[in-house]
């Protein structure tokens, strides 16, 4: 199981590294956004990798990949981890 990376907060998903894996920490979005999310599988806790940053951002959750707009994925929050564990 992949640890916490060393950092003190919960960053956004767009700073996060291409290819590093990460927990979802918090979705700061309307709940009919935040629901949507919920529904492709992006979901409390969720494991995820960034495979891609830009326009669409591409996340990895499971064996699912989804797109999101760029804005959309700075109001997702994550927990970087170390390891590998998707």
């Amino acid at each position: 199981m992949a640890s916490l990376a060393s950092t003190t907060r919960p960053i956004p998903l767009c700073e996060l590294q291409v290819g590093q894996p990460a927990r979802l920490h918090a979705v700061d979005l309307d709940d009919g956004a935040a629901g949507l999310l919920d529904a492709l599988g992006l979901t409390s806790d969720s494991e995820l990798r960034l495979c891609k940053r830009g326009e669409p951002c591409i996340v990895q959750v499971g064996g699912t990949r989804l797109g999101v707009s760029a804005s959309v994925a700075c109001h997702i929050l994550v927990w970087p981890l170390n390891g590998s564990s998707i």
